[in-house]
């Protein structure tokens, strides 16, 4: 049954799907494994820097003490680690990129065929999954772009204001002025643009652009829907760091004594201990679990609204074929 749009329903949306029961625990879980490979591959990548630095210190230290011509030995030895490690961070961080927008467009495609098709849970790497990448990568560089167009816009202007009205003090109030147009105009553009994603899955084909037009008439209704979930994400993540935070606090009270010991005996693994003691890291562990948990639910729901503006397009199209209709 199809559903109007409206600003009830676009931020509902993600509570009023249709389709095959279990949806959302079984993506949860799965956005929990795949964030935990995620930190543990990141892990992996860049553990070798530390066995690096530390071997970059021992040697030049080693070289200080025991060549004649110190400097010249040290200087070789920085350039040659520098450029080791340096190799190595770029080449982890590009890996890190790809993975992590392989990671977003995987649970992306999986959340929009939910709320745009109906689907059941499915994670897959395929043609969806390959158009959204390149959505993200669309993205990217509209957002690299805003941030150089706005600088530019930002300080011409105020450079502008502030000559023509021959007053520096203004400088200030024009800048906030100039923001405060600039934030505007990309915020509207991204309500604008933001069921790129959903109508690329509805249609089967790249259609970031083609969004402009379902969205069209339809701005504050997404904007307000946008707002109120923002709200919500807010208080939600409070709430959660609040009782995480809490608890950790209320396990290290208890273990205050212990910590103290291990610094009167000066004896770094008993310190050790006691950090890694399990009254300590069940909470932290717990913790950590449930916020990666709570950015999948926020992850979901915050796809809702433009889901539906792509379901609901009025000029039809993809296999979602609904226009604003009351259910």
């Amino acid at each position: 049954m199809a559903t109007r749009f409206s600003f009830d329903n676009a931020f509902l949306h993600f509570a009023k799907t249709e389709g095959p029961r279990g949806f959302l625990w079984k993506y949860l879980l799965a956005y929990l494994f795949g964030a935990l490979c995620l930190m543990a591959i990141s892990y992996l990548l860049f553990r070798p820097l530390i066995n690096m630095a530390m071997s970059a210190i021992f040697e030049i230290i080693s070289a200080g003490m025991s060549e004649p011509e110190a400097d010249q030995m040290i200087e070789a030895l920085v350039a040659r680690r520098a450029t080791e490690i340096a190799g190595w961070i770029v080449m982890g961080n590009i890996s890190m990129l790809v993975l992590g927008v392989l990671f977003w467009a995987v649970f992306e495609a999986a959340v929009q065929r939910r709320l745009v098709r109906d689907e059941g849970f499915s994670l897959q790497i395929g043609a969806d999954e390959f158009r959204l990448m390149l959505i993200g990568l669309i993205w990217f560089g509209l957002a690299v772009t805003g941030q150089i167009v706005s600088i530019i816009f930002i300080l011409v202007s105020t450079a502008s204001l502030v000559y023509a009205l021959d007053n520096p003090a203004g400088g200030a109030i024009a800048v906030l002025g100039c923001l405060a147009l600039v934030s505007g105009i990309w915020i509207w553009i991204g309500v604008r643009l933001a069921p790129a994603s959903a109508m690329t899955i509805r249609d089967g084909k790249i259609a970031f652009f083609d969004a402009w037009h379902a969205t069209k008439g339809r701005f504050w209704p997404l904007f307000g829907a946008y707002v109120v979930l923002a709200i919500f994400i807010a208080v939600l993540s409070y709430f959660t760091f609040y009782v995480v935070g809490t608890s950790v606090a209320a396990a290290v009270m208890e273990n205050i004594a212990r910590f103290e010991r291990a610094v009167e005996a000066q004896n770094p693994f008993a310190l050790l201990s006691a950090i890694l003691h399990f009254d300590i890291l069940a909470p932290l562990i717990g913790g950590g679990v449930f916020w990666i948990l709570m950015q999948g639910f926020f992850f979901y729901v915050w796809a809702g609204p433009a889901a539906l503006a792509a379901k609901t397009d009025p000029r039809g199209g993809g296999v979602a074929q609904a226009p604003d209709v009351f259910a």
